[in-house]
């Protein structure tokens, strides 16, 4: 069943997404996240077995980012 949460992935700041993941690791399937990239929900560094639930805030981190 689809399930709503907010996600910041490519940009600035956080919006609506619809997902049938269950977890972080069908999320980074469903969304062909590199396995470098660093996924966070609720503020928390989750690991792929993390559950998602219904208006989780989930942010993207890419590990290959330089700058300062």
């Amino acid at each position: 069943m689809a399930k709503k949460i907010k996600i910041m992935h490519n940009s600035s700041t956080f919006a609506d997404m619809e997902t049938e993941s269950d977890n972080v690791g069908a999320l980074r399937s469903e969304l062909s996240l590199s396995s470098g990239d660093t996924v966070n929900v609720n503020g928390t560094v989750a690991s792929d077995n993390t559950s998602l639930e219904e208006d989780a805030f989930v942010a993207v981190v890419s590990n290959n980012k330089t700058g300062g």
